[in-house]
């Protein structure tokens, strides 16, 4: 199965940090031995982080692609993965399967009007009570800022710009429509929460290394398709360097995630 990912950016290993304080939102209630879907899996973070607390749970994660999956025999004996499109309608015998459906950051994978069809696909997966809880990020009004007067944010403005560009149709979607549609595909007690990305400063240096990591790796593969180096002024290695050390310095990138939450109606 194609990887819609690999046609706009990066997928790259390392997952960017939520800091929204919880993993699972604090009004969901689920019962003692769950089955709970992850979408958009990658390598199965979200369901390793939660297994220590559900060890009771069927802990099914899918993805357009399975180049993340960790190897089998790593993986908890409760948690399984598999390919799967959730843009296309998902096998009747998944449907009302689940307790809780989990989603997160997808939006680069996603054109405007994919919303509304992967909203009304997983509604299908839930169990009467069973919760939808996505996560995505607004890049759209994302900033680089500097911690102290001494940071340089130039170089990381400039590459990190014309990722955003070239992602901007996307970027515009998803983290502000995602209550309205759960809302329109017939979920109830709708919930939303938004926070800040730099909300942990600890974090910072790590957080933004990733992003940095995916966005250098989205250039590079626009060097492959034909796009020239000079596009980015400097040789991207030499680029790169510089905008490590305005990490260094105190530069990070600022942007709110937003968490939508919505609830199938209980029998």
């Amino acid at each position: 199965m194609s990887d819609a990912y690999t046609d706009h950016m990066t997928r790259g290993q390392s997952e960017v940090q939520r800091n929204i304080g919880y993993i699972l939102h604090p009004s969901i209630t689920l019962p003692d031995a769950p089955r709970i879907a992850d979408m958009g899996t990658g390598t199965a973070r979200f369901l390793l982080r939660i297994q220590p607390a559900y060890q009771n749970a069927v802990l099914e994660g899918y993805d357009i692609a399975s180049d993340l999956f960790p190897p089998r025999d790593t993986l908890p004996e409760n948690v399984t993965l598999g390919e799967s499109d959730m843009k296309k309608p998902f096998p009747e015998h998944m449907h009302g399967k689940y307790d809780l459906v989990h989603a997160r950051m997808l939006v680069s994978a996603m054109l405007p009007d994919d919303w509304e069809i992967a909203v009304r696909n997983l509604v299908k997966l839930l169990k009467p009570g069973g919760y939808l809880q996505w996560e995505e990020c607004d890049f759209k009004n994302a900033e680089w800022l500097g911690s102290s007067p001494s940071s340089s944010i130039e170089k990381t403005t400039f590459i990190g710009d014309k990722f955003r560009a070239a992602l901007d149709e996307r970027f515009k979607h998803g983290w502000n429509t995602l209550p309205g549609l759960m809302r329109e595909a017939g979920l109830t007690s709708i919930n939303t929460d938004v926070a800040v990305s730099d909300r942990v400063p600890e974090t910072r240096e790590r957080v933004n290394t990733g992003i940095m990591n995916l966005v250098f790796t989205w250039a590079r593969m626009m060097v492959t398709r034909g796009v020239s180096e000079s596009t980015f002024g400097d040789s991207l290695d030499n680029l790169e360097r510089a905008v490590n050390e305005e990490i260094k310095s105190g530069c990070y990138f600022k942007y709110n995630i937003h968490v939508a939450l919505g609830q199938m109606a209980p029998l």
